[in-house]
């Protein structure tokens, strides 16, 4: 009836991403802008929300309730407490919530019972407030394990009987009296106490977290367009000045005309002339 928990020790201190887009995520924190060139490398600081979990469980002697390192597998929870507490001081990490469950098996004494897991809850309390010193508020509480819930860890079991066993832990008869049928068989009772009872004697604390992340965002600007160049301002060509002397005036005549046009103009005044002749 032990439970299982998800140990997550390898946490992701640091993640950097190469983007081509200059925009952070939407809840990111500047932290630095370096340009060189046109390549601009940005460091942002991303929060992440506390959904990680980590969870240690210490088990304890029979009517008990002082933690043992010796006892069970204790020695290596204890180690991946330790080891995770320690990353704790990363200042990347933050510890949402702190809680610690005591629990104690059904058989013996109900009152007793409800003493010993509350027992054993404040035990795993002191033991990681005074080992650690967490920061974050530690919420505790405690429960007695009923008989019905033996049903599952017995269902997968070879304990003697077993048929007869599930039809008593999932009876309507009292805790007292499933008890008292249980121990009517030595072999079960044996079986119980030795392979399934002791791990619901136990005291776990949960950790609700997160890792925030560093992302580096590179960003490269595109070279702006050199404007083009203006059309060169070439001066206009001045046109030969082809001079003319009127053989009959002497007058020096000079125009810019094309070679086409000189040979109009040149027809055009000899006609002039020809009709001024004909008019004398």
């Amino acid at each position: 009836m032990k439970r299982t928990f998800l140990t997550l020790l390898a946490l992701p201190l640091l993640m950097t991403a190469v983007a081509q887009s200059s925009k952070p995520a939407a809840n990111a924190v500047l932290i630095s802008q370096v340009r060189n060139g046109n390549t601009v490398t940005t460091r942002y600081l991303v929060p992440q929300k506390n959904n990680l979990h980590a969870g240690f469980d210490l088990h304890y002697v029979i009517n008990r309730s002082d933690i043992s390192p010796v006892y069970g597998d204790n020695a290596e929870q204890i180690v991946d407490l330790r080891e995770f507490m320690q990353r704790t001081a990363d200042t990347m990490m933050h510890i949402g919530a702190i809680s610690v469950h005591g629990y104690a098996s059904p058989d013996g004494n109900a009152e007793q019972n409800d003493s010993l897991a509350a027992k054993r809850a404040s035990s795993l309390y002191h033991y990681a407030m005074n080992t650690y010193h967490p920061k974050a508020k530690i919420s505790t509480s405690s429960r007695v394990f009923s008989w019905k819930e033996c049903v599952p860890a017995v269902t997968e079991s070879d304990i003697p009987s077993k048929q007869a066993v599930l039809q008593i832990l999932n009876s309507a008869a009292s805790e007292q009296q499933k008890q008292l049928e249980l121990r009517k068989h030595p072999d079960v009772w044996r079986y119980l106490t030795a392979k399934i009872l002791p791990q619901m004697r136990y005291a776990d604390i949960e950790f609700d977290y997160g890792v925030d992340s560093l992302v580096t965002t590179t960003f490269v600007e595109q070279p702006k367009p050199a404007p083009a160049p203006a059309p060169a301002q070439t001066a206009p060509q001045e046109q030969p000045s082809i001079v003319f002397i009127d053989e009959e005036t002497g007058v020096i005549v000079a125009t810019p005309k094309e070679r086409d046009e000189r040979r109009a103009y040149r027809k055009e005044m000899r006609e002039k002339r020809r009709e001024a002749r004909r008019n004398k």
